[in-house]
């Protein structure tokens, strides 16, 4: 596969990802980007874009009381500028058109309001340890092995991941327990991003995910160890250093 080839199969991947030709394509894909850090970035890059898109879609429903204020804020705007409808013969805006000259400081103050209360921060999505498992189970089931990063390109990679996700994500040390890092890359597990790190344990490849403790809705001590099986897949989860894991196999 060359970079062409490359860029087709990146425009296309997501058509049919169940077909034996998908999985080829993937693996001369991965094979390419070993040799080719243009097509590496590219990669990494697609990622990371896909999964802000899934994020910024994201809705929320905004509260009775701040949908109360921003109505507040715009009847007052237009309120104020209300003058501007008789001061002039002829409307600048007319025949059912909106007044922009009303309307634009309005949005603006609602849309303040809305960012105001809104801010940067991590959404709390999973409201308990079996929703949280049951999502990684399926997520490690989907079968999708595409890295962006080897083992071996980890530091770097680490830089990556910590820009995109907003925090320092800390590497836990598997290796006394016989896993085997292979490479990773940037995810999105149900509504959260995480990074997404693959291992090889007695020949079977296991997902590890890593994620900002903030996405949890419930509490969860700093040392606290879960196991468990769905779907034929041993599953452990935990927190340490404020960052939660959980591990698939």
């Amino acid at each position: 596969m060359d970079c062409i080839q490359f860029e087709k199969w990146l425009l296309k991947r997501e058509v049919d990802k169940s077909s034996s030709v998908a999985k080829g394509s993937s693996e001369e894909a991965i094979a390419h980007m070993e040799t080719c850090a243009l097509c590496r970035d590219l990669h990494c890059v697609d990622n990371a874009l896909e999964t802000r898109i899934q994020s910024a879609l994201d809705q929320q429903e905004l509260p009775i009381a701040l949908m109360e204020q921003i109505d507040i804020t715009i009847d007052h705007a237009v309120s104020d500028h209300s003058w501007e409808m008789h001061s002039h013969k002829q409307p600048e805006y007319f025949g059912g058109h909106f007044n922009f000259k009303v309307w634009i400081p309005a949005a603006v103050i609602a849309l303040s309001l809305v960012f105001l209360f809104f801010p940067q921060s991590t959404p709390r999505y999973y409201q308990n340890l079996q929703q949280l498992n049951e999502q990684a189970v399926m997520g490690h089931l989907k079968g999708n092995q595409a890295m962006t990063f080897k083992a071996k390109d980890l530091n770097s990679a680490l830089l990556m991941l910590n820009k995109e996700l907003g925090f320092n994500v800390q590497i836990p040390d598997l290796k006394d327990q016989g896993y085997v890092l292979i490479g990773g890359r940037l995810c999105t597990l149900g509504k959260c991003q995480a990074a997404y790190l693959f291992y090889e344990k007695g020949g079977k490849i296991c997902s590890l995910y890593i994620m900002d403790y903030d996405h949890l809705n419930f509490k969860m001590a700093d040392g606290s160890r879960f196991s468990n099986v769905i779907k034929g897949c041993a599953t452990q989860i935990w927190k340490e250093r404020g960052q939660v894991y959980a591990m698939v196999y």
